[in-house]
């Protein structure tokens, strides 16, 4: 199978110490390169309010991983989390698609654009030719 790019945001309990955080996105972080997944990035967003309540805690430690892997890497390491003490709430979401996506509707952005572009420069031609025979 192919690998593919995800993102897994993650909430950390809010009782955690900074280290304490820290480590526990090392220790996600491995559980990834030990599935043979490659972390590209990871951005700690730092501690933030929840929209709710959850295990009665209002607020977490919010951090996104963007790795590539494949859907075995996912599965493995989604069920880790589920075991895991510090982990509040975990979400992965496959962006590969979307940036397909994406590239696709910029592509089709670039050629209406120089469509119109070629469309303008032939009436401009078809202007001038016009007024030049008129003199």
């Amino acid at each position: 199978m192919s690998e593919r790019l995800y993102e897994l945001l993650y909430i950390a309990r809010p009782t955690l110490q900074e280290a304490e955080a820290e480590a526990l996105t090392e220790q996600i972080k491995g559980f990834l390169e030990a599935e043979g997944a490659d972390v590209q990035k990871v951005e700690p967003w730092g501690r933030k309010r929840l929209a709710y309540e959850v295990d009665r805690q209002r607020e977490g430690y919010y951090t996104l991983l963007v790795f590539e892997g494949a859907v075995a890497a996912v599965k493995e390491v989604e069920r880790r989390l589920k075991v895991t003490d510090g982990v509040l709430r975990h979400i992965f979401v496959r962006v590969d698609e979307d940036l397909k996506r994406a590239e696709n509707r910029k592509q089709q952005r670039a050629e209406r654009e120089a469509k119109k572009k070629a469309r303008q420069t032939a009436r401009r031609a078809a202007v001038e030719g016009e007024g030049g025979a008129a003199l």
